[in-house]
């Protein structure tokens, strides 16, 4: 106890010290109230030693002077220094050699008590450094687990009867964590039967696990697990660690999905390469024949000009092969450039139906053609949008059974420009739509079988992305038609230039006739212009300001208007702006006549929704054809 106390500090000892020094005095008050005083003053002697450890050599020997001093004064005669009486003497010599004794053997209790203090203080300062050293370890190690990102856990077996029978986690770091459902609760001190990823099999990480956890040992293998997003993969790498089982395991869906992609993409190349020798067998059949037959004398010239007109065909049809197969090198060496320039949508669609009109005949599908309500100028690469375009109406022409109907529909708005192709066909199953775009693949391989190399979409996707725009595709199911759409973005639109043009007949008796609309502040020009128009057979009506063009609508329905841009007041470009905007006439041809014809002229016009841009004087033979346009453009 006293070497306890000496360890106190020193606030805590001198209170410890004052109560003891107090009991001592009150019980020798007692004593000496009982006994007169006789000899109660060795009762000091006890406190020798704890003052001694707690306060010192000094202190203790203080106290025996002052305890000797005491016993003195309460010996006979009382009050006195002088002790008169021997046994009196004798009881003072030996409470001075007791006390002196006893004073030194608290010091020795201090030294002991320091010394105990300090290999406590030591043995207290080891453990909270070993504590301290404990936490960071366990710190670093969840800093290094958790910083890897890959999921990582403990599993500790639950024994019973000799055997596991269940896993119980242990640990996981915050990527294992992530795995489990937030409904899961509480993971660590579970058992793997009740609470495990999602979508974890239970049986199979005990049937793996335990005999690690029986045995020393490691183990890998994959799991496949159907979770919320889908099918996934993860690779598991475990080891026994003392009775326990830890765990890595990483997702490898990525890489398992890679891996099916070039197990299909293989397949699809042999797929191509035996359609590939087919589609070139076809056309070397009769060529070849052809040729054996060119050989035989005696032969007409009907036959020969038979003969001549089948070797044309068939090698036309090869070269169509070669050329797919050229383009898609040149997209994927990235060597294919488009040579854009503007054209009217209306130019495009004629070539594309020339490319796919023989086998339309063939199979006498109908074929309906709904064009924009107004004329169409696109930049773009007229020859591969055309090549797109005619691949999309020949595949609807293809998998459509005969006198069949395809629809070609365009429209326009301030978002894009879409173009589609809509069939009555055999239709594309909604687990196939997002393959048909792939290199080598075939709308449908087993049935309905019409040739080509599926590369066709791939290639027409491609062509349409270097435009800036997209390919899509949709279908209701099996034997309920399909639809392709080619998306192309608003800023394709374009005011086509003006180009040099034949000499033309000021009447064109074929031209159909138009109701017209002319605006110019210039009297002069614009009553020149309408009597032009008048003698081709127009129907013409004449303002000269923006704001009568816009009174003039409200009971007047043109479908062309020859706008100038220089009006006092209200703009050209205001008169078309508010043209656009009303749906009676949103959709009426607009030329602009203009004195302007920079290109930024151009882009303004274009803008504000202008079909056409003429500068002044315009050309005659350029302004029938527009006005033609307003009608046949799509």
């Amino acid at each position: 106890m006293i070497v306890r106390i000496a360890q106190f500090p020193l606030r805590k000892r001198l209170l410890y010290g004052i109560a003891s020094t107090a009991g001592v005095l009150l019980a020798q008050q007692l004593l000496t109230w009982i006994a007169h005083g006789r000899l109660t003053f060795l009762l000091i002697s006890a406190s020798l030693p704890l003052i001694t450890v707690l306060f010192g050599e000094a202190s203790g020997a203080l106290l025996l002077v002052s305890g000797f001093v005491f016993g003195v004064l309460w010996m006979k005669p009382i009050g006195s220094l002088a002790v008169q009486q021997p046994d009196d003497r004798i009881v003072l010599l030996v409470y001075v050699v007791v006390g002196v004794l006893l004073v030194v053997a608290g010091q020795q209790l201090a030294k002991v008590a320091r010394r105990a203090g300090r290999a406590e203080a030591a043995t207290r300062e080891a453990a909270e450094r070993l504590l301290q050293f404990e936490r960071d370890a366990r710190h670093r190690f969840d800093v290094a687990l958790n910083s890897a990102g890959v999921p990582f856990f403990v599993v500790t077996p639950v024994v019973r009867e000799g055997h596991v029978t269940e896993l119980r986690w242990d640990y996981l770091n915050e990527a294992a964590a992530q795995l489990f459902s937030p409904a899961a609760g509480v993971v660590v001190g579970s058992s793997t039967s009740y609470v495990r990823p999602s979508g974890w099999d239970a049986d199979l990480l005990l049937e793996r696990l335990a005999p690690l956890a029986e045995q020393e040992g490691r183990d890998a293998f994959d799991v496949r697990v159907q979770g919320e997003h889908g099918e996934q993969w993860f690779h598991v790498v475990a080891a026994s660690l003392e009775g326990a089982v830890v765990a890595w395991f990483g997702d490898i869906t990525p890489r398992v999905r890679a891996e099916q992609a070039l197990s299909d993409a293989d397949r699809r190349k042999d797929e191509f390469l035996a359609t590939l020798a087919h589609e070139l067998r076809n056309p070397l059949a009769p060529i070849r024949q052809v040729a054996e037959i060119l050989e035989q004398p005696g032969l007409t010239d009907e036959r020969r000009k038979w003969c001549i007109t089948v070797l044309r065909r068939q090698s036309a049809a090869m070269a169509l092969l070669l050329d797919d197969l050229l383009d898609v090198s040149r997209i994927t060496r990235g060597a294919l450039t488009l040579r854009k320039e503007a054209v009217a949508l209306r130019e495009v669609v004629d070539e594309a139906v020339e490319i796919a009109r023989p086998i339309f005949e063939g199979k006498a599908h109908e074929l309906v053609i709904k064009p924009p309500a107004r004329p169409l100028h696109i930049e773009a690469d007229r020859l591969r949008l055309a090549q797109v375009l005619g691949n999309l109406l020949t595949n609807a022409a293809k998998y459509t059974p005969p006198g069949g109907r395809i629809e070609l529909a365009g429209t326009a708005d301030d978002a894009e420009i879409v173009v589609s192709v809509a069939d009555n066909g055999i239709g594309v199953e909604p687990d196939k739509l997002s393959a048909i775009f792939s290199m080598f693949s075939q709308v449908n391989p087993d049935h309905h079988r019409e040739g080509g190399l599926g590369i066709g979409l791939a290639l027409s996707k491609s062509l349409i992305e270097l435009h800036g725009g997209r390919l899509t595709a949709s279908s209701a199911g099996k034997d309920r038609g399909s639809c392709f759409s080619i998306h192309l973005p608003a800023q394709c639109r374009v005011v086509p230039q003006p180009v040099s043009t034949r000499d033309v007949p000021a009447v064109a008796a074929s031209v159909e006739k138009r109701r017209v609309l002319v605006v110019d502040d210039n009297v002069d020009a614009a009553d020149a212009l309408t009597a032009l128009l008048e003698l081709e057979g127009h129907e013409v009506r004449t303002v000269y300001s923006g704001e009568e063009a816009v009174d003039i609508l409200s009971h007047y329905s043109p479908e062309v208007v020859l706008l100038d841009l220089g009006l006092p007041g209200m703009s050209g470009l205001d008169v078309a702006r508010r043209i656009r905007l009303t749906p009676a006439t949103k959709d009426v041809t607009m030329i602009a006549i203009t004195g302007w014809g920079q290109p930024h002229d151009r882009e303004r016009t274009a803008d504000a929704g202008f079909d056409f841009h003429f500068t002044k004087p315009v050309d005659v033979g350029q302004l029938n054809r527009a006005i033609e346009s307003a009608v046949a453009a799509v």
